[in-house]
Order: C-alpha cells, then sequence, then structure tokens
C-alpha cells in the first residue's frame, strides 16, 4: 500500500493505516518512519484514540463535543 502525504504529516498517516487496516491483515509501510513533529505528535495521538474508539465501539465520540459536531456540520451545509 502507498501512502502519499506530505513529510509532515507521514508519521501520522503511516500510524492511523496502520491502526486501521492492520487488523484487516493490510501491511502498511514505510520502514522508516519519521519523527513527527510537536504539533503531529498531538494530532497523532488524538486521531490514535479516536480511531480505536471508533473501532471498538463503532462511534467517533462526536456526541462527546455536540456543538463542535453541529457547527462542523453547519460549515460543511449538512
Amino acid at each position: 500500500m502507498w501512502i502519499a502525504t506530505d513529510p509532515d504529516h507521514t508519521a501520522r498517516a503511516v500510524i492511523l493505516a496502520r491502526i486501521a487496516l492492520g487488523s484487516q491483515g493490510i501491511r502498511v509501510g514505510p520502514t522508516d518512519l519519521p519523527t513527527p513533529s510537536p504539533g503531529e505528535r498531538r494530532k497523532l495521538l488524538r486521531d490514535a484514540l479516536r480511531l480505536t474508539l471508533w473501532g471498538a465501539t463503532g462511534s467517533t465520540g462526536a456526541w462527546l463535543a455536540s456543538e463542535v459536531a453541529a457547527r462542523k456540520r453547519a460549515d460543511c451545509g449538512v
């Protein structure tokens, strides 16, 4: 599998792909994972926890921040 993304986002993209696809037996690389920047580390942890929650419960936990979710839906025209 290939992941094409900005170099600063590579670590986050690979970790999330490993969580999402690894349980399906799909191997995700690269072999040398770059060290994420401090800002990307925070996003990586947030997104990894969200993806793990979704995998375990089928919910992203958006209901925990309903006003944020409502604002995002409004911004998207939903």
